[in-house]
């Protein structure tokens, strides 16, 4: 099992020849799976992105979506979007409303959600940063910055507890799970230009109640084994919270997608 983890590819940034030689790139690594971490490109575009990937490789594309595929649009009219997207092209799978694991092989089963920033991190109280998150996708646009800071626990409450009764259910019955997301779940993984985010940017980039929630139930299963995929920052950076837990968060240049890693699954 060959599988290919991209994140952050942004493809509404991409000249029209890189993303020629792009979906070429992906083709000649002759994956089984794709495994998509988010922002792949804007609300206004991201069907016609995600229409040309699954167009470009005979193989399934899992994936998750990130912030700025919400843009210009709202969180419930994107996710609705992409259903339909998924029910006419078989080989994507939205992972956020997936009802069960998916079997990548026999021992290894693959998770999934968008996840959320959850302002847990660092100083949200203090930090002056206004992400255009808070001006583009519809349910943070306008709010007062205590009301956006609730709203923003409230996402990532339904991702963690979408991820704990996922992972619950993989652990059951796989050796070895995959988690892809696009948010870094804990504040140790959110990584940019080479350092750990700062008490200013990690309210923004982190979420601690998916992270959490998600260790919570890996302490329960020593003999089990998570590798977790996520991006968001654009800074590449590995950390292990726990013997038995790794987090990957992908790097990324605008204009210029690129292969982060090449898993190969027995």
């Amino acid at each position: 099992m060959r599988a290919l983890w991209l994140t952050d590819i942004h493809l509404n940034f991409v000249e029209p020849q890189r993303l020629i030689a792009f979906r070429d790139e992906l083709r000649a690594a002759r994956p089984d799976a794709l495994l998509i971490g988010g922002d792949i490109a804007e609300g206004k575009d991201l069907i016609d992105y995600l229409t040309g990937l699954a167009q470009s490789v005979a193989c399934p594309l899992y994936f998750v979506l990130g912030n700025h595929d919400f843009y210009f649009r709202s969180i419930w009219e994107i996710r609705a979007q992409v259903e339909q997207l998924c029910a006419r092209e078989p080989r994507l799978v939205y992972l956020t409303h997936a009802a069960e694991p998916i079997a990548l092989t026999p021992t290894v089963a693959l998770i999934g959600h968008d996840g959320w920033a959850d302002g847990l991190a660092g100083d949200y109280e203090a930090s002056d940063v206004m992400l255009n998150d808070y001006w583009l996708i519809a349910e943070l646009a306008h709010l007062e910055k205590h009301e956006r800071w609730e709203k923003l626990q409230q996402l990532a409450q339904a991702a963690a507890d979408h991820l704990r009764k996922q992972l619950e259910l993989a652990l059951a019955n796989y050796p070895r799970v995959i988690l892809l997301t696009h948010v870094p779940p804990l504040r140790a993984a959110c990584w940019h230009q080479g350092q750990v985010s700062d008490d200013e940017w990690a309210p923004h980039f982190a979420s601690p109640t998916i992270g959490n929630a998600v260790l919570d139930v890996m302490r329960a299963h020593p003999e089990r084994e998570l590798l977790i995929l996520c991006g968001h920052t654009h800074g590449r950076g590995e950390c292990r919270p726990l013997p038995n837990v790794e987090i990957l968060t992908g790097g990324a240049i605008y204009g210029e997608p690129e292969i982060q890693r090449v898993l190969e699954l027995e």
